[in-house]
């Protein structure tokens, strides 16, 4: 009987050991660790989260720290994440190259729905999450719509917001680091995919598209950027809407539909057309480390295993260009802000140069048909103008001899011999 129990305990120890080794593959894979390891999940494998959405590093590096606050924007793929790794993995990653103390340091603050007022409400965790390093950066991303609520039925909401973002960032500025060094970045987020699909017909209304809603996001965080920022202590937006839109004009101006399902800028989005996919959180990402650390992002080259490496490529060059482009302290203006790669620019081209050829032709053949038409038209008139002299001088010569002739002849014309001989006399 003992053996018969040994052997069942046996095989259930194992049937529990495949378990957990199947579920610990399941895991890695929906977490996107890469084979070699280098991708981590540093909310899962450092730090432990709480029930209001903070999470808490349970080791003491001694690198730079990031303070990311935001909600499902920043937990959808774990921007904190990819951040992170960006920084810490790419080939030329060194605290000397980049000026960045690494490994970096990363606490997050990604609560679903979450906005700046709900922590001002109740700032304990934010305080003690302040508290807890000497941070370099604090990243502050707030609800999508909120923004845009300026000049609306809902600017109160947008005072609260304005209200909250300088509580906040007053928190930063005392207790973020004993220096005094510690940087507040703003978030700007985008617009929604197709529309805004708030039960509210107001603000269906004021979010009607992508670009209107990308463009009253950028307003709202310029009004935030204006009220918190200090000659002494700048306050830097990241573009990272602006990134988006730079796809959706790009494709716009060559002369495709940003919304068709599968192309590049409908990819930043998952189904709902809100959150961002890989791609957008992979973008997103680049634009962070580039205003984070003043460097170019085409340089942080960490290979995510979750976005094809060409299109790695592409979203980095994208938020060089938006990067190069922003102005930190420029008005906002409904402008567009196509970015298009360099093979695509060549392939515009192309078509321009074989458009331009087929243009030219026809401008050719216009023009020929007008001159040469003009050419008929001149001869045609010409020889008009010439039988009508040839009349008036028939005409005329009729006319010198109308009078009556001394023949006699009632008709009143002389004679053609007569009238032909004084021609002739006279020559």
């Amino acid at each position: 009987m003992k053996s018969k129990k040994s052997c069942r305990f046996a095989a259930v120890a194992q049937c529990i050991c495949l378990l957990l080794s199947a579920q610990t593959a399941f895991a890695s894979e929906v977490m996107g660790w890469s084979k070699s390891g280098e991708y981590q999940n540093v909310n899962n494998s450092n730090n432990s989260k709480n029930n209001d959405g903070f999470y808490f590093s349970e080791s003491s590096p001694t690198g730079d720290a990031l303070f990311m606050v935001g909600n499902s924007y920043v937990s959808t793929n774990n921007l904190t994440d990819i951040i992170k790794n960006m920084l810490d993995h790419s080939s030329f990653s060194s605290s000397a190259s980049l000026g960045v103390n690494l490994p970096l340091i990363t606490e997050t603050f990604d609560k679903g729905g979450a906005k700046w007022r709900d922590l001002t409400f109740d700032p304990a965790n934010f305080t003690a999450t302040l508290h807890a390093h000497e941070y370099r950066w604090v990243v502050l991303q707030e609800q999508s719509e909120t923004p845009g609520l300026y000049d609306s039925m809902y600017q109160s909401e947008f005072s609260d917001s304005k209200t909250s973002v300088k509580t906040l960032d007053n928190l930063i500025r005392h207790i973020g680091s004993a220096q005094g060094t510690t940087n507040t970045i703003l978030f700007q987020t985008w617009g929604r995919l197709h529309h805004d699909d708030n039960p509210t017909p107001e603000i269906q209304a004021l979010f009607d598209s992508f670009l209107h809603h990308q463009y009253r996001i950028a307003v709202g965080y310029r009004e935030y950027q204006k009220f918190i920022s200090t000659p002494e202590r700048p306050v830097l937006i990241a573009p990272v809407g602006y990134a988006f839109q730079a796809i959706h004009d790009g494709m716009e101006a060559e002369g495709l539909d940003p919304e068709q399902e599968g192309g590049r800028f409908s990819n930043l989005y998952i189904e709902d057309g809100s959150h961002p996919s890989e791609q957008g959180s992979y973008l997103a990402a680049s634009v962070l480390v580039g205003i984070l650390t003043g460097q170019d992002p085409r340089q942080f080259d960490w290979d995510y295993p979750l976005v094809p490496q060409d299109i790695q490529k592409y979203l980095r060059d994208v938020a060089h260009a938006t990067i190069s482009n922003f102005c930190q302290t420029c008005n906002v203006t409904p402008n567009k802000m196509p970015y298009i790669s360099p093979e695509e620019q060549a392939a515009m081209d192309a078509r321009r140069r074989s458009s331009s050829f087929f243009t030219k032709f026809l401008h050719f053949v216009f023009w020929c048909g007008v001159i040469g038409g003009g050419g008929f038209l001149a001869m045609v008139k010409r020889e008009r103008l010439r039988l009508a002299w040839r009349r008036q001088l028939v005409r005329n010569a009729w006319g010198r001899s109308s009078t009556v002739s001394s023949t006699g002849n009632s008709f009143g014309y002389a004679p053609l011999s007569q009238t032909v001989g004084a021609d002739m006399e006279l020559i």
